[in-house]
């Protein structure tokens, strides 16, 4: 059996050094059924491409990275969380013979629901250009994480925070900005997507609510879905995940000449 390749992207204002403190996303676990490649989307974490504009910060530019991150042009598994889940639908709406499969997590609100963040994050980009990097962490701090996370592990504030603290100040506003005038893509387009997808969901996430999720569900033919009421079945999330490769990676080797 070979390994195929499953290439993950973080969400939001969060790096892979973010997701290894945090240790939710921990996909080590499937190392054994699929090569694993992370990186650190434009402007975020270690990612030293720092883009004045907004379009390169929306969902349907990221791909680019994701396309070129395995350093090959064969087909992989793509996944992510958040603005990372967006980025990996629209690498199987723009490049469909590349991708395997999707690993879809806490998908973000689109379409209807899609308004309401999107002012947000403007309100949030116009609040580091007046107050800088420490009026919107300050701000952050007020509001409220996740449920899961608020009454079960509430570390996960301090931990993102501190992260967050790190980005570039500069490029903020356009990352932010970005996100605003991002949206999934639309319904038929997705509906179009007939690959195996894992899509994980948690509840009491209004950034992320459990609707788009089932709406993902819904439109994708070839879709397994799964939602978290509480940590524990968010820590079950990586053995889901290598199980679902295991699924999509199992072909033989072609024997040696």
């Amino acid at each position: 059996m070979s390994r195929c390749t499953f290439v993950w992207a973080h969400g939001l204002n969060s790096c892979m050094a973010h997701e290894d403190e945090l240790g939710l996303f921990d996909w080590s676990c499937a190392e054994d059924v699929a090569k694993v490649v992370r990186y650190d989307a434009r402007g975020h974490g270690g990612c030293e491409c720092g883009h004045f504009e907004d379009r390169a910060y929306r969902w349907s530019s990221l791909v680019d990275d994701m396309l070129r991150a395995p350093g090959h042009q064969g087909p992989f598994v793509a996944g992510g969380a958040s603005m990372g889940a967006a980025t990996a639908l629209y690498a199987a709406v723009r490049a469909p013979r590349r991708i395997q499969g999707l690993v879809v997590v806490t998908p973000p609100s689109a379409w209807e629901t899609r308004s309401a963040q999107a002012k947000v994050y403007e309100a949030a980009a116009r609040l580091v250009e007046r107050r800088g990097m420490p009026g919107y962490v300050k701000a952050i701090q007020a509001v409220g994480q996740p449920r899961i996370l608020d009454e079960e592990l509430p570390e996960a504030r301090t931990i993102w925070l501190r992260h967050l603290r790190r980005m570039n100040e500069k490029v903020m506003p356009s990352i932010l900005r970005g996100a605003a005038s991002s949206d999934l893509p639309s319904r038929e387009e997705i509906h179009n997507v007939v690959v195996p997808t894992l899509i994980l969901a948690w509840s009491g996430d209004p950034a992320h609510p459990v609707s788009t999720a089932e709406t993902l569900a819904e439109l994708m033919a070839m879709s397994e879905l799964h939602v978290a009421d509480d940590l524990a079945a968010v820590r079950r999330w990586p053995e889901l995940v290598r199980e679902f490769l295991g699924g999509i990676c199992q072909w033989e080797e072609p024997a040696e000449a």
